[in-house]
């Protein structure tokens, strides 16, 4: 009952298969947030460059632009169109940049990926059963709370800044309306970069937590992994690529694959197995070669030849022997132990050099 309740525990972390299958129904790690605050420190950074360009282009506009001697609808739109121009400007300079650092923050999250799953219609977005649980699960929660969050903390950014230059705020009236509109438009400069910087710090931490809360819903079970395996190893593409691999072993090449393999695991006698791990490459050890009798005999004999570290473990040598063929990566039941001998391997190796 025990082992039954722990094969349908969600523990193991999910495959590439399942990332990809999950991948085309829309379920990725993204951060709303995380596109918001980028988009918004940028507006933020150009906006005194592109307001500047704004006031002159405008005053230019004003003294540029004669007053129409007749009042009639086609020359008013057109004078007020003229005066307008450089807002159209702006406008389109902030909106550009927006929609571009928009785009690149959800492509640096997602990559390009066009999924029309979302959209599907399905019962389940339109039934009331579903949508109150949605609305009171924990997901909902986490974000109400996020979002109460945020909101008191630019709050409190801010109150904070207009507490900081209150007084200059009761002595606005003693200004001229040109240094006035200056202090106001930099009071709310700094108010938005404060906000746009702590939102960017939190939308970072959001970004993470919804990367381990996508990895948490794609996990799987030992069963749903031990199927899987046996689908993709009963796979048409798997059995070609074996077959392909037995044939390139069977060409001559086995002094070759004994040469390259990090140990040989053997009976001492009767059996014999070449595994070979590249990290960068294998999700997990093949086997390269394997042998009984006079084949195990020949692999020990090139091993010795080339170097090849000889590890006698016989329970391990037979398992593998009778379950693997060449070309086979190691079953999941036994990779501690071939991963307990390629660490004495390398272990060995290392005090050695």
């Amino acid at each position: 009952m025990a082992e039954n309740q722990s094969s349908g525990e969600k523990t193991e972390e999910p495959t590439l298969r399942r990332k990809s299958e999950a991948r085309k129904q829309g379920t990725v790690a993204k951060s709303t947030d995380l596109t918001g605050a980028l988009t918004l420190l940028a507006v933020v950074a150009i906006l005194p460059t592109a307001l500047g360009a704004f006031g002159k282009g405008f005053v230019a506009s004003l003294h540029g632009t004669p007053l129409p001697t007749d009042a009639s609808t086609s020359n008013l739109s057109a004078y007020v169109l003229d005066l307008l121009k450089p807002s159209l400007l702006l406008l389109a300079t902030i909106g550009g940049t927006a929609m571009a650092v928009g785009l690149a923050a959800n492509f640096a999250q997602v990559g390009f990926h066009l999924s029309a799953a979302p959209l599907e219609p399905k019962f389940e977005k339109i039934n009331p059963v579903s949508g109150f649980k949605r609305i009171a699960s924990k997901r909902a929660v986490v974000e109400g709370l996020k979002t109460l969050f945020k909101g008191l903390l630019f709050g409190f950014l801010a109150y904070d800044a207009i507490r900081s230059n209150w007084t200059n705020l009761l002595t606005l009236s003693w200004n001229s309306p040109s240094e006035a509109a200056i202090r106001v438009g930099a009071l709310i400069w700094a108010v938005a970069i404060r906000v746009a910087v702590a939102w960017l710090v939190m939308a970072t931490l959001d970004y993470f937590f919804q990367r381990n809360e996508v990895n948490k819903q794609l996990r799987m079970t030992k069963d749903e992994v031990k199927r899987e395996m046996k689908e993709m190893e009963g796979s048409p593409e798997i059995r070609i690529a074996r077959m392909q691999r037995m044939r390139k072993m069977s060409r001559g090449r086995t002094q070759e694959m004994i040469k390259s393999a990090d140990v040989i695991i053997t009976n001492p006698t009767h059996f014999a197995v070449a595994i070979q791990y590249d990290r960068s490459s294998m999700h997990a050890p093949m086997v390269v070669a394997k042998g009984q009798d006079y084949l195990a005999f020949k692999i020990r004999e090139i091993a010795e030849q080339h170097k090849v570290p000889i590890v006698p473990n016989p329970p391990l040598a037979r398992a593998l022997y009778k379950q693997c063929d060449v070309g086979d990566f190691i079953p999941r039941d036994h990779f501690a132990a071939v991963a307990e001998v390629l660490a004495h391997v390398y272990r060995t190796i290392k005090k050695l050099r």
